[in-house]
């Protein structure tokens, strides 16, 4: 195809993407953001199919033209889902046309899944009208209602406020890797659908992270950790610093729990029920302990240690 074809072909599509993505936004108006929840998965995908066939360079002007239709005909809400909805497809379509590996690229797409999710829930609460403060208080007060004459009320000292607002977080950060998982399975599978190339996964064992990345989950985790419970000048403040805390310990989590899962194939059983099943109790029981051995497995060589071949006899 020469560079005027690829020219015309790519103004052509781009215009096509810009009114699914207006209608969705359309629809959403429409129904009074009845579907917005659908929506959220289905946003991306028109900016990954345009930007894995004609790259990032093309799909900034579709880009921008996504972000004032989000002004046009979003609500003040809906604007900032479009917008990043728009930035994650971009940068994983860009990801599938530059043939990056798929493994990582699904990291990509739901470390921002979350990232986003958790920005609009607890940084932006205050513009959408949502008081996290206020339904944190009233959840601890229907939980002591609950357990009022029970005998059980001393549970309630452990139902602090940062403890609520800890495990809320960590719902909305969980809520946002599901997304980002959703929204790459789709996304690819529309994409095989439409015969654009997409390279396979590599192994999750074969995988090694980004070492810049985990030293930024490296010392918000352990900022977060040693700062629990400090007062600090203003709640945005003190939320964001908890927030980066519960991103960093996930992350570091999931590689602890790889490392206990290989550690289990390779000295104890094959069985992928029962490493799973072991992994969840590891998980439960242990997480503290998980994120420090994310710290080991990723700094050490004990990923590489780990995917030798086990030595006779031991």
């Amino acid at each position: 195809m020469d560079k005027t074809n690829k020219n015309t072909l790519s103004i052509t599509t781009g215009a096509m993407i810009l009114a699914i993505f207006a209608l969705l936004l359309l629809l959403n108006r429409q129904t009074g953001a009845l579907f917005e929840e659908f929506f959220i998965y289905l946003l991306p995908i028109p900016m990954v199919i345009y930007a894995a066939k004609f790259s990032w360079k093309y799909g900034l002007m579709v880009f921008a033209g996504m972000v004032l239709f989000s002004f046009i005909f979003g609500t003040l809400t809906t604007i900032f889902y479009a917008v990043t909805a728009a930035l994650l497809g971009l940068i994983f379509g860009t990801f599938i046309y530059q043939k990056r590996d798929m493994t990582r690229t699904l990291f990509v797409v739901m470390g921002l899944s979350a990232v986003f999710n958790t920005v609009s829930t607890v940084a932006l609460a205050s513009v959408f009208g949502y008081n996290i403060n206020e339904e944190l208080s009233m959840m601890k007060n229907s939980l002591s209602n609950a357990l009022a004459g029970t005998g059980n009320e001393a549970i309630l000292e452990f139902y602090t406020m940062d403890f609520l607002f800890q495990i809320f977080i960590i719902s909305m950060v969980i809520m946002g890797l599901i997304q980002g998982f959703i929204i790459f399975k789709i996304s690819v599978i529309i994409l095989r659908r439409l015969q654009i190339p997409v390279q396979d996964a590599t192994p999750i064992a074969q995988y090694y992270p980004p070492l810049w990345i985990s030293g930024i989950a490296f010392i918000g985790y352990f900022y977060g950790t040693f700062t629990l419970g400090r007062n600090f000048s203003s709640d945005l403040i003190k939320n964001s610093v908890q927030t980066v805390w519960v991103c960093s310990f996930i992350y570091l989590v999931v590689f602890g729990v790889i490392a206990v899962s290989l550690l289990l194939k390779k000295y104890v059983t094959q069985n992928k029920l029962l490493v799973f099943l072991l992994c969840t109790l590891a998980y439960l029981m242990f997480s503290q302990f998980l994120a420090i051995l994310g710290v080991v497995y990723i700094f050490t060589g004990f990923h590489d240690r780990l995917l030798e071949p086990r030595e006779q006899g031991r």
